[in-house]
Order: structure tokens, then sequence, then C-alpha cells
């Protein structure tokens, strides 16, 4: 009895480090083959990676989504590199950035993002375009430092009404989601992760997309396999770095602190109130809910210089739907950036299809 305990332990004790060491040889390939396509900033507890591209007297800072990273934003950067100076960067824990300090939470964040920009030397002020999650990051950032911003772009934004406090629903999402995380988490560390993308990449979808809801159990069915909508509405460059930045243990973590602590980050964002009297244009998504797009024109009807507009013909990712709405938007906060006696209309909201 003994003896089978100790091999079975033996074997067990194997595998964990097999899988360690395939999981360790891995990385190592794979930032070879991927490297970072910016620079690695060091704040002094962790790096951030940063791309700085185009040129131009006004800078724009783009802040992502919940789980995504620089390449969220190629598709319009290439466009505004030919009369701007463009900021991208990936949160501590996502992309090519290293793992930050815990917990992940909007305050956190921002602040790091300060040091970011000042370490790297780009002058203020900066016009902000925050993404979904940045609807949270780019006002308190806004708020906190005023005299370094120009502007405000929020693209489909996270509102933080939906999260202070969250309904009872929202709370196990956030508890599936997070658990769902740390769960994935311990697994990268041995291989497993990265094993179940070997065999997704092998054409054996089948017994990955088992292994995926096996991982992803307690979550909806929807979310929890390589078919999902949600999934398959990325950006292809999203998509197919997936493989390589959802199976990091860093990346795992991140997400996880960052669901579990977005009770706190709406919080710090709901007290904010009135937080810029710079112009700021918020677009909400045809497909936006009802009450969100709601609190996107209370949002926009409180601010003394904001606008509301409503991207018909697009979903969450406004950026990749109606490219040219979200470089409208832009460029007109930086026109009215730039004649600071300019005061734009309170209570607009419209609906913009492509251009108007």
């Amino acid at each position: 009895m003994i003896q089978s305990i100790v091999f079975l332990s033996s074997i067990v004790i194997l595998v964990l480090l097999l899988g360690r060491l395939y999981h360790v040889l891995g990385t190592r390939i794979d930032q070879k083959r991927f490297p970072p396509p910016g620079k690695l900033i060091d704040l002094g507890t962790h790096r951030l990676h940063l791309v700085d591209s185009g040129q131009g007297s006004q800078t724009i800072v783009f802040e992502a989504g919940l789980m995504s990273t620089v390449l969220s934003w190629e598709s319009i950067e290439r466009e505004l590199t030919k009369h701007f100076r463009v900021i991208r960067y990936d949160r501590a824990g996502l992309g090519w950035s290293d793992t930050g300090p815990q917990p992940r939470t909007a305050d956190r964040i921002v602040d790091e993002l300060r040091t970011l920009l000042e370490r790297t030397g780009v002058p203020p002020p900066y016009l902000l375009v925050g993404h979904s999650f940045g609807g949270l990051t780019m006002p308190l950032f806004a708020a906190r430092y005023p005299s370094l911003v120009a502007g405000i772009v929020l693209v489909d934004p996270v509102v933080a009404a939906e999260w202070n406090p969250p309904a009872e629903q929202d709370r196990k999402r956030i508890h599936i989601g997070s658990r769902v995380c740390r769960r994935a988490a311990v697994l990268s560390r041995y291989g497993v992760l990265r094993f179940v993308a070997f065999l997704l990449r092998l054409g054996a979808g089948q017994v990955g997309n088992r292994l995926v809801r096996l991982i992803s159990r307690g979550a909806t069915a929807d979310s929890a396999s390589t078919s999902s909508p949600w999934f398959w509405s990325l950006p292809l460059n999203e998509r197919a770095m997936a493989s390589i930045f959802w199976i990091q243990e860093k990346y795992c973590i991140a997400i996880a602190s960052q669901l579990e602590r977005l009770p706190e980050s709406a919080a710090s964002v709901s007290v904010l109130g009135s937080f810029s009297d710079k112009p700021v244009v918020v677009l909400s998504a045809a497909n936006t809910p009802a009450q969100r797009r709601h609190e996107h024109i209370a949002i926009a009807t409180r601010l003394p210089r904001g606008r509301h507009f409503t991207a018909e013909k697009s979903g969450h990712w406004i950026m990749l739907d109606q490219p040219e709405l979200v470089l409208q938007a832009i460029r007109e906060v930086a026109d009215f950036a730039q004649r600071k006696n300019t005061v734009i209309g309170r209570n607009q909201s419209a609906v913009l299809t492509s251009g108007s």
C-alpha cells in the first residue's frame, strides 16, 4: 500500500515537473518568436510595454479593454500617426508587460500609466482614448491629473453605475470569472493551458474544446469555448495571439484581479461626478444594453463639454466595425482641444452611421 502511494506520488511529481519544464521552454520560444513591438519601461516594481509611434504636437494615449492589449488599436493607429504622436501600452500582466503589484484596481492602473508616461518622457497634454474597461481608468486619470489632459474619447465604455454596486447576477459573473482565471493560473504554471492551445492549433478542436470547458467549468456555455461569439468578435490580431498571451500565468492573475476589483474601481469613478472640463465624446455601440446607453448619455450630459453618439452599425468593437467614427471623434476632440474657448453644447446625443 505504502509502495503504491509512493509510486503514484512520484508519477504525479514527475508529471508536474515535466509540465513545468514544457511551459518554461515553450515560453522562451514564444518570446523569441514574438518579441514586443515596442519597448519595456521599468517602473521600479515591474516593466510595462509601450508602443510610441507617429509625430505631431498632440499626443493620443490609448487604453485597451479588460482582456486586451496594444493590438486592439492597430487598425486605427496607422491613420493617426500621420498627424499625432500615438501611445499604446499593455497594462501589467497583459500582452508583453510584466506582472504588476496586486490588486489590479483602476487607481493603481492610473498611477502606473502616469508613471509610465513620465518615465518615457511623453509631454502632456494627452488626448485619452479608452475602450470598454477604459471607461473606468480614463475618467479617473482625467480627474486626478486635469492639467495633463486635453480631451477624452470613450469607446463603448464600461460605466461605474454597472458595478457600484454590482447586481447579484453581475456579482456572480465576477466570482465565476475570477475563479476560472485563478484556476487557469495554476494550470498554466504546469503547462496545461499550453497543451490545450497546442491541441487547438493542431486541429484537435473537439478534444481541445472539451478541455477548455473543463477548465472553465462554472462559466456560461457560450463563453467556455473557442467557438464563442465573444471570442470571434475580437480583432484578428488579438485572436491570433490568444494562444500566446492567454496561456500565461501573469495574464490569468491580472484578469482575475481586475475582475475581483471591478466594484472597487467603479466606486472610485462613481464619486467623480463631472470628471473633466475638457472636450469629451462618448460612443455607444448599437447593441449596447439600454441601461448602459442611458448612462453614456448621462455622462456626456453632466460634462460641460460632453457629447454622446450611437454608432448604429457597430458592435462593442466600434474601432473595428466603424473605425471612421472613432477617428472622427478623436480628430474632433483634438480640434476642440486646440481651440480652448470653444464650448461644446450640452445634452447632445446623435446616431452615427458611417461618417455623419
